[in-house]
């Protein structure tokens, strides 16, 4: 493969996967399959059910849905066919206002909708049937979290597209990539092809800023900035990273209309690789073009976790995948080599590897906040030499190798401790 093919191709294997989004991506799953049923059905809604996967369920059921104060499926499911533009994918609940919230509850408190999860082969899976008087529409989302897969109305499928197969070869392609291939192109891509990794930093950048000016879900950025204040903490770039993600974590958890830029199609991903990047290259006065490539990377370190680990598993994402990310471009951008790069992530995996997820909600800004501070502190001493020796624990002979185990530890180990966190949640 020519060097031109292999760059565009990596590039639109991250890019695709790099947009705005309001709202933790499972309810606004379940949003999206209700918005698209609605505009396929003919009159009012008599009922609406809600078969989701089990990975949906345990991300969708605590997080607060965007522009409310409360959470849950069913929510989402009625906010969805109420308001929901199908057009806007993930920004879907945009226009969702306090009368469109009274009509939602209204729909629920009568018993039309009803939620349930299933078993499945596919981590996002959300499957939605509506009735009206005259009509029975059933939309079928699956694989990614806006992929309709198939639309039946009146019994006769009107819509049906698989994902294409250039999903699963553009993972193979990035599975086939080393670290030190994935560097190397991002020190000569055309920096014209990456303006849109400016705006993901800007955009999340406001949202820290509005997480600490405004009162949303646990209010840890905030609160972590009144203790530096108070000079219970020191500032340093791993402070002032812990602070950020956090804040906007808050407000992105905590039901904020806020925009954030994805990284790896995740909300909370794209804060966990954006942010630890930004704030480093305030503190070292990093040039742009610099800062721009090594966020790059860091998408696209992230991208390359996944595909080992799945879109969502029993592992946190933003410690095992985004914090990955973020340590590599961090590394990177302060003159860290091959070994020093790699060996940031061998570090962050044998600190992080086994966080829990136990479904998104407003804690998840704990656990984004130590990825991110200890993203910044892994690169420091990475840069200095200090990395865990290979061949110990799950840590391989190389970084891709590690990558390749914490895989197997998601999809052997950690799909039982899924189905016990579900149990204790439902």
């Amino acid at each position: 493969m020519k060097d031109s093919q292999k760059l565009d191709n990596l590039l639109w294997t991250i890019k695709k996967d790099i947009f705005p989004a309001i709202g933790c991506t499972e309810p606004i799953a379940v949003a999206y399959a209700a918005a698209v049923a609605n505009k396929y059905l003919t009159g009012n809604m008599d009922s609406m059910l809600i078969k989701v996967s089990k990975n949906i369920f345990k991300n969708g059921k605590f997080v607060v849905v965007p522009s409310t104060n409360e959470y849950g499926l069913d929510l989402a499911g009625a906010l969805g066919a109420l308001v929901g533009d199908p057009e806007k994918g993930f920004m879907v609940l945009k226009d969702v206002n306090e009368d469109v919230i009274e009509s939602a509850h209204q729909i629920i408190d009568s018993g039309k909708i009803k939620s349930e999860y299933v078993e499945g082969d596919s981590d996002v899976y959300v499957d939605i049937v509506v009735n009206s008087y005259s009509d029975v529409v059933e939309v079928e989302l699956k694989d990614s979290h806006t992929h309709i897969e198939k639309i039946v109305v009146g019994g006769e499928t009107v819509y049906e597209a698989k994902l294409s197969n250039d999903n699963i070869v553009s993972c193979e392609f990035l599975k086939n990539m080393t670290f030190k291939e994935i560097r190397e192109v991002c020190e000569i891509i055309p920096l014209e092809k990456l303006e849109f990794i400016q705006e993901g930093i800007d955009m999340n950048k406001k949202a820290a800023e509005r997480g600490i000016s405004e009162n949303k879900g646990l209010n840890i950025g905030a609160t972590l900035k009144r203790l530096l204040e108070k000079k219970r903490l020191s500032m340093d770039a791993p402070t002032k990273a812990r602070i950020l993600t956090a804040a906007a974590a808050d407000i992105r958890m905590g039901g904020g209309c806020c925009p954030i830029m994805t990284s790896g199609g995740s909300g909370n991903q794209g804060l966990g690789v954006v942010l630890p990047i930004m704030v480093v290259a305030e503190d070292e006065g990093i040039e742009r073009e610099r800062l721009i490539r090594a966020v790059f990377l860091g998408h696209i370190v992230n991208k390359f976790v996944k595909t080992y680990t799945g879109k969502l598993s029993g592992m946190c994402g933003c410690a095992i995948a985004a914090g990955i990310g973020a340590s590599a471009g961090i590394s990177w951008m302060l003159g860290g080599k091959d070994e020093q790069i790699s060996g940031t992530c061998n570090n962050m995996l044998a600190n992080l590897t086994g966080m829990i997820c136990d479904g998104a909600k407003e804690s998840c800004a704990l656990k984004l906040a130590t990825s991110a501070s200890e993203s910044v502190i892994s690169a420091y001493l990475a840069n200095e030499n200090i990395i865990v020796k290979n061949n110990v624990g799950i840590i391989g002979e190389n970084i891709e190798e590690t990558i390749k185990n914490t895989g197997i530890l998601c999809k052997e180990v950690f799909t039982h401790a899924d189905e016990v966190i579900v149990d204790m949640i439902k």
